[in-house]
């Protein structure tokens, strides 16, 4: 989608970073009368190369995240079930299609947490959903295995999958349909000025130079928050950990993706299939097989992929400069894409495959298990921490974050949960700058 075009150059809200967060919370302020709205963000690149100076990329470069109510928590329920709610508006205001209400399902031993948490948020938000043993499974999905004593939590309705690249693109469509202004840049510092009679101001500089102002900013850079001048501390910095993150997309023809055409999204934590390969990582914690795994869809090369990815928990590094998250996303972990095709080819019946590919992101974790959504000071608010769940739920992230930065909070969930928390840097590794 093209750039919008504007000379001007002060807004009343600013929001810095064009990813699933900040472009919903661009529509939503658009939405507001008489509110001038801007998005800071670059396009999708063509290719991810280590030798390109770029080194901003987004994880919503993919075709198929899960999309469902039925949580680990209830605060991630209710972010859920309110932005599914608005799928179909989004794609019949935009006019592109992103969502498939094609059902979830999630699956493990009986006594995990998983299955526990999961049941009582279903409990709790009223979720439409049928628990059924390993033989009803089978029964239902004949092409997957399980193992014999797990037990599926199974949801029909109102969930499926997005397409994170069309969702984020329709949500811009829209905003700048609105007239919010578009501006194609990575910014490289934010900060607070004085303007005369002690009124504050944002100012907004991109990697360019322009100069921008703005009465509010919100930041919404997830896994890039850190690494470029966004907020104003010297000497703390957001909590969060970026887990890198890798999926394996295992090729089938069109054939036998339209025998999988009943094949509802799975989320899995627990023993495994007793066929299943056993090269691919577990978690320390507890050694169970963990992931997430999408039916066959069909990409813009118009082939059609089993997509399948790990719990970040297997892969227990954290990335802690922007070299190593360009990394991560350039080039990954090769192994690890292998082992988890070896994984999806395992599990099914009948498979035969043609190729597999390999994608790569960052998961951006809090402590809390919860997404950021606070004031950092009276001008500048922060949207972000997915911790791997935010694809589905950025619409409600993004509309309680403008509400917070417009008339106020806005939302059932207390504030409370969203509070940002900051921890201290190493002083080897402190910056001298401060632009409060």
């Amino acid at each position: 989608m093209m750039a919008r075009e504007s000379m001007e150059k002060e807004f009343d809200l600013c929001i810095v970073g064009a990813g699933m967060i900040g472009s919903a919370a661009a529509r939503h302020a658009s939405l507001v009368p008489g509110l001038r709205v801007c998005l800071f963000g670059p396009d999708e690149p063509m290719e991810k190369s280590l030798v390109e100076r770029r080194d901003i990329f987004g994880a919503h470069y993919d075709e198929g995240r899960i999309a469902r109510t039925a949580e680990l928590d209830p605060v991630w329920g209710i972010l859920s079930r309110n932005s599914i709610g608005r799928y179909r508006m989004i794609e019949k205001e935009s006019g592109i299609s992103f969502y498939k209400e094609v059902g979830a399902i999630q699956v493990g031993t009986p006594d995990n947490q998983f299955i526990k948490n999961t049941k009582q948020t279903i409990s709790d938000l009223k979720v439409p959903s049928q628990e059924m043993n390993a033989q009803e499974m089978g029964e239902m999905f004949p092409y997957l295995t399980f193992a014999e004593d797990d037990v599926g939590l199974y949801q029909s309705t109102n969930c499926g999958h997005i397409s994170p690249r069309k969702l984020v693109r329709a949500q811009q469509v829209i905003a700048s349909n609105n007239g919010c202004t578009i501006i194609r840049d990575v910014v490289a510092h934010v900060r607070r000025i004085v303007q005369s009679n002690s009124i504050y101001m944002m100012e907004v500089v991109t990697e360019d130079g322009s100069v921008y102002k703005s009465k509010t900013v919100l930041i919404t850079t997830g896994a890039f928050t850190t690494f470029r001048n966004l907020l104003p501390y010297s000497d703390v910095v957001p909590e969060i950990a970026l887990y890198p993150l890798a999926v394996a997309k295992v090729e089938v023809s069109a054939d036998y993706a339209n025998k999988l055409r009943t094949m509802p999204c799975v989320s899995y934590r627990g023993r495994g299939g007793k066929n299943w390969y056993p090269g691919f990582p577990r978690n320390e914690s507890d050694q169970s097989v963990s992931y997430y795994m999408l039916p066959p869809i069909k990409y813009p090369d118009g082939r059609y992929y089993i997509k399948l990815g790990h719990n970040h928990a297997t892969l227990p590094r954290i990335l802690r400069t922007s070299m190593e998250v360009k990394e991560w996303f350039c080039k990954g972990d090769q192994r690890l894409v292998n082992t988890t095709a070896d994984l999806i080819i395992s599990m099914f019946k009948g498979m035969e495959p043609l190729t597999v590919k390999g994608d790569f992101c960052v998961v951006v974790g809090t402590p809390t298990f919860f997404p950021y959504i606070d004031l950092v000071h009276s001008e500048l608010g922060i949207a972000t921490g997915g911790n791997g769940l935010g694809a589905k739920s950025s619409d409600e992230i993004g509309r309680i974050a403008v509400a917070m930065m417009t008339t106020g909070w806005d939302s059932e969930i207390p504030k409370e949960k969203f509070t940002l928390r900051l921890k201290r840097l190493n002083p080897t590794s402190r910056s001298t700058h401060s632009n409060l």
